[in-house]
């Protein structure tokens, strides 16, 4: 048994079976030991970047991602990616090929260094976006890969393991059964008592209900809080990064109604939520977004519960120290319907007839096209994702298909994370198709990636919006700049060059009712759709004016 083998046990424990990243002379021979595994598959990207947002995609769909870069050029080049991750709370073990242990030991100036004879310099970067970082040593290599593996497991924020290649072979008498992989043992004695607390002040109210975020699928609270839902019927409102959280139709379709998010929030969703007397708020993120532009006025907090990763606020009264897997089982356990409750509304259902679009020869355009898209090409059981431009804000209000996953990156907004990510996607769930909704903008940060849509025969769907540049920063502020126009391509001679021979030019939305049949084939595809450059989702621009007012105050 080497610390090469260990490692790779290690990953295979976590239930990976895909490795991203990229070779480099430092992590060479750490590569050989996944190859060399049965249970391991090694994919790679074309760069550091796109395999970063590859591991953050699989890992939304897997619990855990795995990237091993190299020193300085290949872990820096990652960084945009990692630090996404962490602002959006993705387990990811970042694996760097490090120098020689003596070269570590003398801080020789070799190659993919500053020569500042600084051994830390890069991995001191990592510290604000790591939930731990650690470099083994022949000494430490136990604790320290329990310790860095522990903190992303109860985390849930990537961590940074350093490997020096010389240590790679390194005999090591340890193997993977004497490591243990805990979750934080945190004193439950309060855990009744806060459960009891929330549950009566559910049953005595008359207007109660829950507001659900992302954060319950990211701490694996999704399936325990349908659970909860569907025992007691409870009304539930998601925030614009939880959408589609419950996505179990007995749950979602009687009882979900709507998205709240301020001033960006569905039709009729403020006055619902200002009139409730109990909400019981799970796994929600405070952005500027997510919040309408931190617009959540006319709620009385002393009627809140908020649920967090680690704490529960109930009114004024702060509780930390809790387990938040026990205290949710307790409320399962011991929840009932409340019988007074009286929420009488219905979200407003978005109604589609195809029949106006047959023989429509006018040209796309944001307002109809999401909600004919949402009807017509998304199905149950998809992978929806959208980049954070037109494509999020002309989704995250339609009524989708239950049991999907909505994958976006609200928070952090990295421009071209969603091609990579959506590789990510569907190497974790061969089984599910895969829609990419992106922009031609930010398709061009990441596009080499679309190599591996034909290499592995991936069942991904593009869907390219062309409209000549970043449409989503022209919403904010200088809409007819030529800062906001990018290069023309030839986009699907480019996808057909890198073996994605399926592709559909549609400018109409008469030619889009033509080839739905052909968009809903599965396999590697890329559908280019034309949009008028300042033809923006109604969603997305009220948006934008918030945020280019933000900005100048």
């Amino acid at each position: 048994m080497t610390l090469g083998d260990l490692v790779i046990d290690v990953v295979e424990k976590l239930g990976v079976n895909h490795i991203f990243g990229v070779p480099g002379d430092y992590n060479l021979r750490f590569l050989d030991y996944i190859v060399g595994s049965d249970k391991l598959k090694w994919i790679g990207n074309c760069n550091e970047l796109n395999a970063s947002y590859a591991a953050d995609g699989y890992a939304r769909e897997n619990s855990v991602g795995v990237l091993v870069t190299t020193l300085g050029v290949g872990e820096l080049s990652a960084a945009n990616g990692i630090a996404g991750s962490y602002a959006h709370n993705i387990p990811i073990l970042h694996i760097i090929g490090y120098p020689n242990s003596r070269v570590m030991q003398y801080d020789i100036p070799v190659h993919h260094t500053l020569a500042n004879f600084k051994k830390n310099s890069f991995l001191e970067s990592f510290t604000p976006i790591s939930g731990a970082t650690t470099i083994l040593t022949e000494t430490n290599y136990i604790e320290e890969i329990q310790r860095v593996v522990s903190n992303m497991l109860i985390t849930k924020k990537p961590s940074y393991l350093g490997i020096p290649t010389d240590l790679v072979d390194l005999d090591v008498s340890e193997t993977i059964e004497d490591i243990y992989f805990y979750c934080e043992n945190r004193d439950n004695h309060e855990v009744a008592n806060i459960g009891d607390i929330i549950i009566k002040r559910y049953l005595d109210a008359s207007f109660p209900m829950f507001l659900l975020g992302v954060n319950i699928a990211r701490f694996g609270w999704r399936e325990i809080m349908t659970e909860i839902l569907q025992k007691n019927q409870a009304k539930f409102v998601t925030t614009l990064m939880g959408k589609s959280i419950i996505n179990e139709t007995s749950v979602a379709e009687p009882n979900y109604l709507g998205i709240y998010a301020g001033d960006y929030s569905t039709e009729g969703i403020v006055s619902v939520v200002q009139s409730a007397d109990c909400i019981i708020s799970i796994g929600t993120v405070e952005t500027d977004i997510n919040c309408g532009g931190f617009t959540e006025d006319g709620i009385d907090f002393d009627h809140v519960i908020t649920i967090r990763p680690n704490s529960v606020k109930i009114g004024k009264k702060l509780y930390s120290g809790i387990s938040i897997d026990a205290l949710l089982n307790y409320i399962l356990e011991n929840i009932s319907p409340n019988k007074r409750a009286n929420i009488d509304f219905k979200r407003k259902e978005i109604k589609v007839d195809i029949k106006n679009f047959i023989n429509n020869e006018s040209t796309l355009n944001q307002k109809d096209f999401w909600p004919l898209v949402s009807k017509e090409i998304v199905r149950e059981g998809d992978i929806v994702v959208a980049e954070a431009g037109t494509a999020l804000f002309g989704l995250v209000g339609q009524n989708l298909p239950p049991k999907i996953d909505f994958v976006s990156q609200l928070l952090w907004a990295s421009i071209g994370y969603t091609l990579p990510s959506a590789i990510g996607s569907a190497i974790a769930s061969p089984n599910r198709r895969v829609l990419l909704f992106i922009g031609d903008g930010s398709f061009q940060l990441t596009a080499q990636e679309l190599c591996l849509l034909s290499r592995y025969n991936l069942n991904i769907t593009v869907f390219l919006i062309n409209n000549s540049g970043y449409t989503i920063e022209r919403a904010i502020h200088g809409a007819k700049q030529s800062y906001n126009n990018i290069s023309e391509w030839k986009y699907l001679d480019f996808a057909k060059s890198l073996g994605v021979d399926k592709t559909i030019s549609i400018k109409t939305f008469k030619e889009f009712v033509e080839n739905i049949k052909n968009i809903n084939e599965d396999g590697p595809k890329m559908i280019e759709l034309f949009f008028d450059k300042l033809d923006y989702p109604p969603l997305l621009k009220q948006i934008s004016d918030k945020l280019e007012e933000a900005n100048k105050q």
